[in-house]
């Protein structure tokens, strides 16, 4: 029922604002103003690395140690063994796995600690897939200042390709009630007429597709 009634309030605006398109998957064409922001929230991801040291009683248990959130969204760690965290903030997971010694020593202290991307771990605040017509499709970080443009993520994809529609890349957006919106982007207008407005923030999840143009 929320996700009809979402449905039904965002059909019912693009009727009134003359926007009205979506496609038998939930799929919603918007305008810049109509594209809902996210919020992004630094959490344990799948491949994201984190520094992990225990201490008891004073006494050093473990010495820093790196681990990787796995596939499954778990990592493991001595003793306590698998531990889901995918999802949990890093105070969270510190939570967590102190209660989870306290099954072994006394007055256990945990100190974890994101390993910084450039050490080859993934974001914990999320990433983009950037695909179609670009130099190196895939998977592109959001940096800790949580401000990858649009601009920036192409760019960091490898730039457009030779055979680039730039004025129909497309964004899409997957909401939280299952429906997504789809946004195209005039890139040429961004460069060459200072439109802003459509060099948008990206959110966790997005997709960016640059089609190769008929021409």
């Amino acid at each position: 029922m929320f996700r009809f009634l979402s449905a039904l309030t965002i059909m019912l605006s693009c009727l009134l604002t003359g926007c009205f398109s979506f496609t038998p998957d939930g799929t919603y064409d918007v305008s810049v103003e109509q594209l809902k922001p996210g919020v992004i929230t630094p959490q344990l991801r799948v491949g994201v690395k984190v520094r992990v040291s225990l201490v008891a009683l004073g006494e050093s248990v473990f010495q820093e140690e790196i681990k990787e959130v796995s596939a499954s969204g778990d990592l493991v760690l001595p003793l306590i063994n698998s531990v889901q965290c995918a999802g949990m903030t890093i105070e969270e997971f510190q939570r967590t796995i102190t209660e989870r010694y306290k099954e072994f020593y006394r007055d256990p202290v945990v100190s974890a600690y994101y390993v910084p991307m450039s050490e080859g771990g993934s974001s914990p605040y999320g990433s983009v897939l950037v695909t179609g017509s670009v130099g190196t499709p895939g998977v592109v970080n959001i940096p800790q200042t949580c401000d990858l443009t649009v601009m920036q993520a192409l760019q960091a994809a490898g730039g457009l390709g030779m055979w680039a529609d730039k004025g129909r890349v497309r964004l899409t957006r997957n909401l939280a009630d299952g429906t997504k919106q789809r946004l195209i982007i005039d890139t040429e207008s961004i460069g060459t007429h200072g439109d802003t407005a459509q060099n948008v923030i990206l959110m966790p999840g997005d997709v960016l597709y640059v089609p190769e143009s008929n021409w």
